[in-house]
């Protein structure tokens, strides 16, 4: 019998049934009748132990990263904690300085300071009745939207208490149904320091209506810049027709405020 050449087969051996001991029924001569027996193959070597609790490579691998991740993961939760608690004790540090801070009326024995941002100077004035013998406007100085912070009003003038850099601005508006063709329309805002009179700023208008003309016409003039004022200086505003001027108080204001 030929045999593979990749398995082998079991050597057979034969086998006395009898176990050695005699046989009274058996016919004499005879022998005894053979069994078959095979022996098994030796046990093959245990396979090459496994790493990482009998797993592979790959698991090893997988197990490693998870680790990696829940380190990270609790390093993370750690950091914020931590910036947490700096977070709240920098917050507590905070907040009594921010009430210190605050403006807090300071109450005496007869008089209650208060603490509060000085404002720079500023006025707006608006527009009144005028009297015809007076080319200096007067102005309304306390209703509406006129106010006076920081400057005085007196006579149709603002005398300014800081020396600086001023904005200074004056508007009037014309209202006229009949002139001559020589007629002619100006607007001055000058300044009074000690015995000097210094213009400003000028505006002249002619052709504003025309001859014969019914009709109700107005013209206005606008004039406005800066200019370096000292302390006690006082600002005018004149026109050559005070009578001219419309009775919209709101068309004609004269102010000024002080640049930072």
């Amino acid at each position: 019998m030929h045999s593979s050449p990749r398995y082998a087969y079991p050597p057979v051996f034969t086998v006395d049934v009898s176990g050695g001991f005699p046989h009274h029924n058996q016919a004499a001569g005879t022998d005894p009748p053979l069994v078959p027996c095979w022996t098994l193959p030796p046990a093959r070597a245990s396979a090459k132990r496994r790493g990482c609790a009998g797993m592979g490579s790959a698991g090893c691998l997988l197990i490693m990263v998870l680790l990696t991740v829940f380190a990270a993961l609790g390093l993370g939760a750690y950091q914020i904690k931590k910036m947490q608690t700096e977070l709240l004790s920098l917050r507590q540090e905070i907040h009594p300085q921010s009430h210190s801070s605050t403006p807090q009326r300071l109450v005496g024995h007869e008089t209650e300071v208060y603490m509060k941002p000085k404002q720079a100077p500023a006025a707006h004035l608006t527009g009144k009745t005028q009297d015809s013998k007076s080319k200096t406007l007067k102005w309304e100085s306390r209703h509406g939207r006129a106010f006076t912070d920081g400057i005085l009003y007196r006579d149709g003038g603002l005398q300014v208490n800081d020396t600086g850099l001023y904005f200074i601005y004056s508007h009037v508006e014309f209202l006229s149904n009949g002139c001559k063709p020589k007629d002619s329309l100006t607007h001055v805002v000058y300044i009074k320091r000690g015995e000097l009179r210094l213009k400003l700023m000028s505006d002249h208008r002619e052709g504003f209506c025309q001859v014969g003309s019914k009709e109700m016409r107005t013209d206005g003039s606008n004039l406005g810049s800066m200019h370096q004022l000292k302390q006690d200086d006082w600002v005018f505003v004149n026109v050559s027709e005070p009578t001219r001027l419309t009775s919209d108080y709101n068309s004609n204001y004269f102010g000024l405020f002080k640049l930072p």
